[in-house]
Order: structure tokens, then sequence, then C-alpha cells
């Protein structure tokens, strides 16, 4: 434990003090890791689960189960974008596009037997309430190798498809001067610690161009201004914090 969560009336009302002893408890655990893969291999190739804690691998691809539809988190997501539209764009001349992005479950959970959400339905309720927006489907522009095998995230590097579509719907012409650039340390994403079990390493890449580079972006959280890239945080635990 460290002294910012030594026990006190302070530390505990404040929550800190728990916070530091579960930290501090999972890292002393024996061989923690080693029990998580196998119970992960015990639940997957030896009881024939198809997931385990809901995390699931298919081709190499590791993914989270999204089901079902959660309609009460459609309807309050509309609300707010309504608000701001209401507020902030109506009275503008401001035109307003909208588009879904899939998550992995899109390309793998139906084919596999897996619980799907029914995309058409979500898209469907989404453009009924939001008729202020013009709908770009990006859908058939994107595939599976599109996103990080241990992650849910997009590589930004096989976007240009994606990219492509959506600046035909602005009205606007990409520059396409940029390389592809990847990181030398392997990144682990998110699934590849909740499913506990041997998986490849993805590589990490970025784009680079003298448009990025000439960027800057303000992080709202700490009130600082940096480059499109924090390259410093690849060497933090979650490498993608570099985006």
């Amino acid at each position: 434990l460290n002294r910012s969560s030594d026990l006190s009336k302070d530390s505990i009302l404040s929550g800190k003090f728990m916070t530091g002893f579960e930290d501090w408890s999972l890292d002393q655990f024996p061989l923690r890791d080693n029990f998580r893969t196998l119970k992960a291999f015990t639940a997957f190739y030896l009881l024939r689960q198809k997931d385990n804690n809901d995390i699931y691998v298919v081709g190499g691809q590791a993914a989270k189960l999204d089901y079902p539809m959660h309609a009460d988190s459609l309807d309050y997501a509309a609300s707010r974008f309504a608000w701001i539209y209401e507020n902030l764009l109506k009275d503008a001349d401001t035109r307003v596009w909208m588009s879904i992005v899939p998550d992995k479950n899109y390309f793998l959970a139906k084919a596999n037997g897996y619980p799907s959400m029914d995309y058409a339905a979500f898209i469907a309720a989404l453009r009924e309430k939001m008729p202020y927006a013009d709908y770009v489907d990006i859908l058939d522009a994107l595939t599976i190798d599109d996103y990080y095998t241990t992650d849910a995230h997009w590589r930004q590097e096989k976007l240009s498809a994606v990219a492509e579509k959506l600046a035909d719907a602005l009205g606007i012409t990409i520059d396409k001067d940029y390389s592809s650039v990847t990181s030398d340390v392997p990144f682990y994403g998110v699934y590849y610690g909740q499913a506990a079990l041997p998986m490849e390493p993805d590589e990490l890449w970025v784009l680079e161009s003298d448009s990025l580079y000439a960027c800057t972006t303000y992080n709202i959280e700490n009130r600082k201004t940096a480059q499109v890239y924090d390259m410093d945080k690849l060497s933090s635990r979650d490498l993608y914090d570099v985006f």
C-alpha cells in the first residue's frame, strides 16, 4: 500500500484505502494469472463453454458478447444528441450526419452461434429518433480485419475505405499523403486480459504526415495541449492511450 492509501479516517471515507487495498491484494495473490488461465482453459476446452465471462475467441479474434439491445441506453443517447442539436446546432445553419460504428460482434457473433444484437433494428430505431441527421452507412466498408484481434478498437491504418465513404458524404476530399508506422512495443488489448488465454499480441500502428504533426489537441481532463499522438504512452500499461 502506498502512503496515499494508508489506513486513516480520511482514507476510508474517501475510498482511497479500499481502492489501494484491492490493488495490493490482487498483486499479492500467488499465481493469480496462472489460475485465471487455468480457469479459462477449463471453461473453453474441458467444459466446452462458448464463452468465459462473456469473452469468446473465434479465429484468433477475441470479442465480448453484446446482447440484447439496450433500448433505454439508446433512448438516453438519442435524447442527449437531440439536446445538442436543439440548443446548439438547429439555428446555426449546420448540417448533421450520423453513422453507426459496429463492434466486433457484428462480424463474429451470429455467424459463430453467439447471441447477436439486431443491428438493423438498432439503426432503424436511432434514425427514427434523429430525423435531423443524414445517415451514412459504413457497414459494408468494414471487415473484422479492421479491428485489433485482442481489443475492441479499430485499426486506423486499415480504415481508408471508411474514411473515403464519410468524406464522400460530407463532400470533401481526403489528403492521402500519410504513412503507416508501427511501434516496436507489443499491444495486448483489453480482451487479452479478460480472456485469460494465450494470444499473440497486436501491432499498434499510427499514421504520420505533415498535416497531423501540425495539429494540436486539447485534453479537457488535464487541460493540456498536445500533439495528436501521445507517444510517451508507449511505456504505459494501456498502449491505446497513445491515441
